[in-house]
């Protein structure tokens, strides 16, 4: 996904050949300007199938002519995060 028309359309959900293979569990935007970020936390399944510990991603966008355009995205699991903020 590279553009999208609202940010209600980002979704973080994906399947592969008909199973779900990573999980969107929560999201937040914030929307300032011409900016927006978004923070999804998700799950998604190892080689076994089974699933593997909460990750976040935060995406950034920029709207461009009537249009909201993928600028950057950067993911981390939840715990380095959880760790990050407890200092």
């Amino acid at each position: 996904m590279s553009s999208v028309g609202e940010l209600d359309e980002v979704h973080y959900d994906l399947e592969v050949d008909g199973e779900q293979v990573r999980r969107q569990l929560a999201r937040k935007v914030w929307e300032r300007g011409g900016w927006a970020t978004i923070a999804i936390t998700f799950v998604e399944r190892d080689p076994h199938g089974e699933w593997k510990p909460p990750e976040l991603a935060l995406l950034r966008f920029r709207k461009l002519h009537g249009a909201w355009q993928r600028h950057a995205i950067v993911t981390a699991p939840l715990a380095d995060i959880q760790a990050f903020v407890a200092q």
